[in-house]
């Protein structure tokens, strides 16, 4: 415990709809992963910020009147609401347009493929809400003191050094061997405690069993449901952040968030279980090795009981290290396993032109063309042909009875 903190919030959820944008972007998991594949490749400087109080220092742009807090009521008088305090619905977009506007003016530009990322010829910012993180090399270390003072002039920020926690993230670097390791031990340690799961002895080796999960027959109560989502959202966290390895498992259990049978809350805690067992297991991003972006992609077909869907994935790695990473079911029906694949592969290669786009404008020039690597020839030869047709003589679904 580092201090205590509170402060006044507005009941947001009491606010009347209005035409008014309420949406704010955040950072998006892969442009975090990505740059902290460039660090570790280059030997980049990684410094933290945090922006104290950052909502109030955006001024409203629409009348706003609420009820004067206890200790300050008044008979037939209300306040009128001058700043962006936490609660109201818009004060994140507010907050957000503040902060791009400093980041323009001081000299950087926004890239179109990540709104909470700025970039000029020598400095990196990142920022999720109030927690900022700026990248440069060793060399313009007089720049960067100056950038930081320049941003302490528009409002109050802490400087928090080094980057060694991020979003719930342990960030180890061994920097002689340019090496750096993203880890969730203490976010895994905190769910398995709320859920009562990290006392039991031992641990499954993987996170799922062989079994198949089946809808529930039955109908789960209130509490149950409320129960799951709580498991399976914490579980998801983990897995689109630093753990593909249960990412699969977490999709299948989202099927189920409607109405969760025991097997269903048996296998969340499973997956549970398996992440406390492996919690110091993490991402390793290794700056010795070439900075190539590598694509796997892969299917199952129609492995789904109920439906007959096929599922599909894919993993996306820069240093050794994935960067992105999806698994799910697919939205239609397919009627052989070559056209499975080719629908991964079509997921699989849109995902990694919108990594390229990002390269290009973080000014980054990967070492090698793209690959995307998958295991069907089938599939490989179609999207080689010149006139490219999908013959083949197998059908193991109908579905027209589907």
């Amino acid at each position: 415990l580092l201090k205590f903190k509170a402060r006044i919030c507005v009941r947001g959820d009491l606010q009347p709809p209005s035409e008014k944008e309420t949406y704010a972007a955040t950072l998006a998991a892969k442009s975090f992963r990505i740059l902290m594949a460039l660090a570790a490749r280059w030997d980049l400087e990684l410094k933290q910020l945090d922006a104290v109080n950052a909502f109030p220092n955006s001024k409203l742009d629409e009348e706003v009147f609420v009820e004067l807090p206890d200790g300050f009521k008044q008979p037939g008088v209300v306040g009128r609401l001058l700043r962006a305090l936490y609660g109201l619905r818009r004060s994140p977009l507010l907050w957000q347009k503040l902060l791009s506007s400093i980041l323009s003016e001081l000299g950087l530009q926004c890239a179109l493929e990540e709104p909470c990322l700025f970039i000029n010829n020598w400095l990196i910012i990142l920022f999720f809400v109030d927690d900022i993180i700026y990248i440069y090399r060793n060399s313009n270390q007089l720049q960067a003191d100056e950038f930081r003072q320049q941003l302490s002039s528009k409002f109050r920020i802490t400087d928090l050094g080094d980057l060694k926690w991020f979003l719930g993230i342990r960030i180890v670097r061994e920097r002689a061997k340019r090496r750096i390791w993203l880890c969730q031990d203490s976010y895994i340690d905190n769910i398995a405690t709320r859920f009562k799961l990290d006392q039991l002895e031992g641990s499954p080796s993987t996170p799922m069993a062989v079994e198949p999960l089946l809808p529930n027959q039955e109908q789960a109560d209130q509490a149950s449901i409320h129960l799951y989502q709580r498991k399976v959202g914490s579980i998801m966290y983990a897995a689109v952040i630093t753990r593909p390895d249960i990412a699969r498992t977490a999709a299948l259990l989202s099927t189920f968030l409607t109405n969760p049978s025991q097997d269903h809350q048996a296998a969340a805690n499973r997956c549970i279980q398996y992440l406390f067992g492996t919690r110091r297991r993490g991402i390793l991003y290794d700056g010795e090795l070439p900075a190539t972006l590598a694509v796997y992609t892969d299917a199952s077909f129609a492995d789904s009981i109920p439906d007959r869907k096929s599922s599909q994935g894919y993993l996306m790695k820069l240093c050794g290290g994935p960067i992105a990473w999806k698994s799910g079911k697919q939205d239609t029906i397919t009627t052989s396993s070559t056209e499975a694949e080719l629908l991964a592969l079509t997921a699989a290669s849109k995902e990694a032109i919108a990594t390229i786009r990002l390269f290009n404008q973080i000014q980054f020039d990967p070492a090698d063309k793209l690959c995307i690597w998958c295991d069907n020839l089938q599939t490989i030869r179609l999207v080689n042909s010149e006139l490219p047709r999908l013959r083949t003589a197998l059908r193991h679904v109908d579905i027209h009875c589907n």
